[in-house]
């Protein structure tokens, strides 16, 4: 009898009241969405996007406006608030985003489980609120940024279980600071026995090179209280010494900063995490989907990297935007970019200890810049730019290309960015 082994993430479905009859020890869900079918400000089929108060755009989106470097498991479409972005105009916003109405009359044992990053500010919060079948309780509360990104799971139980027409909203308020996206929404009843790793708690970007503790959240996602479990993790592949934990985790429950071990970094290296648990309570798990966590972590970048071409220190300017939107640097930098066509779209956000000291440099290696070209080739209205600089300052660009075809801008500057400097460089639209 299956126990959804073969449910994966961006199933998609097109019903929201999913009642899946399987045996007494089996994980029902009840709802799930990935917003996949949602666009722009028009969310999925039922549910509901209101502005309690505020401008009349102040509303949740589906289609990231503000280019937010969001992190696995959200990918593709999700849904954000971008306080920064679309409300920057020192209104106060009040908006909610609702589910639809829900049967939980299945069980008295509830839980709902989503993917978030909050990032907030200026007294912003985000609160996740439950309707009992008569009023609207409040089952939580961000105020503080969260990790980027961080699965959440909550016993809903005392609000939700057997309730035949129970919802849930997302509640952001703040004003013109910070931003809530969301994806991966589940709500289910639980198996007996079922753990998971959700976060990589330490070290967070940016952190310079060093021996570092690791640490970790781990959550139960069944209906059993887990009192041990093995938990194995491996970097750039190499399994690490398992650490044993025990204490008592009830259902729906998190413990965060688990210390497992610890490991050095080098600086600007790359380091790949998987990090899993397994035997809790000495069962067999009952659902090996959310047992592991996978996570690229880099240090603060110093010195001189190669992008492109063979055996470079990064793959493309993608892979660079990301090293340094989250890690930052550490001293002056430069990536000398390979000969070629790079069809992406980047967008670099205000970089962590950049400086008239630290800057950072694009170069391209062979001098000519007709040979390095970053050209985005896809239209997209919504986001209608090759390279976007919001807030970035101290950065150069020699030698290369930044082209844009089938669409208008190919440099963006945005929000203050300052100390930026294009140097030999071709910057223009094609007519495709």
């Amino acid at each position: 009898m299956t126990q959804l082994g073969q449910f994966k993430k961006k199933l998609s479905i097109s019903a929201f009241f999913i009642f899946l009859s399987f045996s007494l020890f089996s994980q029902t869900y009840i709802l799930n969405e990935d917003f996949s079918s949602a666009s722009g400000t028009t969310p999925p089929s039922d549910w509901v996007n209101t502005t309690v108060s505020g401008e009349a755009e102040d509303l949740w989106h589906f289609d990231n406006p503000g280019g937010r470097v969001v992190n696995y498991p959200m990918i593709g479409t999700f849904v954000i608030f971008d306080s920064e972005f679309i409300s920057k105009n020192q209104v106060p916003e009040n908006v909610i985003l609702e589910t639809p109405y829900f049967d939980a009359t299945i069980s008295a044992e509830i839980l709902f489980s989503f993917d978030h990053y909050f990032v907030g500010g200026d007294g912003a919060s985000a609160t996740i609120e439950i309707y009992d079948g008569s009023d609207w309780q409040v089952a939580k509360v961000y105020t503080d940024t969260t990790t980027n990104s961080e699965k959440e799971i909550l016993n809903i139980s005392s609000y939700a279980g057997g309730v035949p027409n129970s919802k849930i909203r997302f509640h952001w308020q703040g004003d013109s600071i910070g931003y809530w996206a969301v994806d991966n929404i589940s709500i289910y009843t639980p198996l007996p026995t079922d753990a998971g790793i959700t976060t990589l708690n330490a070290p967070t970007m940016p952190f310079a090179a060093g021996t570092l503790p690791i640490q970790v959240t781990l959550a139960n996602f069944g209906a059993n209280t887990i009192t041990n479990t093995t938990i194995g993790w491996s970097i750039n592949g190499v399994v690490q010494t398992s650490y044993a934990w025990t204490g008592s985790l009830s259902s729906g429950t998190k413990e965060s900063n688990i210390d497992i071990g610890s490991y050095s970094f080098i600086s600007g290296q790359k380091t790949v995490f998987e990090i899993w648990q397994e035997n809790p309570n000495g069962e067999d798990d009952g659902y090996a989907l959310n047992d592991a966590l996978n996570k690229t972590l880099y240090t603060a970048l110093c010195g001189t990297y190669t992008v492109g071409g063979i055996l470079p220190d990064f793959e493309n300017f993608t892979e660079v935007a990301t090293a340094l939107n989250n890690a930052g640097v550490a001293c002056p930098v430069v990536f000398e970019i390979r000969d070629g066509v790079y069809d992406e779209q980047i967008k670099l956000y205000e970089i962590s200890g950049a400086s008239a000291t630290n800057t950072i440099t694009f170069r391209g290696e062979s001098g000519d810049s007709s040979l390095v070209e970053l050209h985005y080739q896809t239209s997209n209205p919504s986001n209608d730019f090759t390279l976007a600089l919001t807030g970035t300052d101290y950065v150069s660009f020699e030698d290369m290309s930044v082209l844009r075809t089938n669409g208008t801008y190919s440099v963006l500057i945005q929000n203050n960015s300052d100390n930026l400097k294009f140097e030999s460089c071709r910057l223009g639209h094609v007519i495709s």
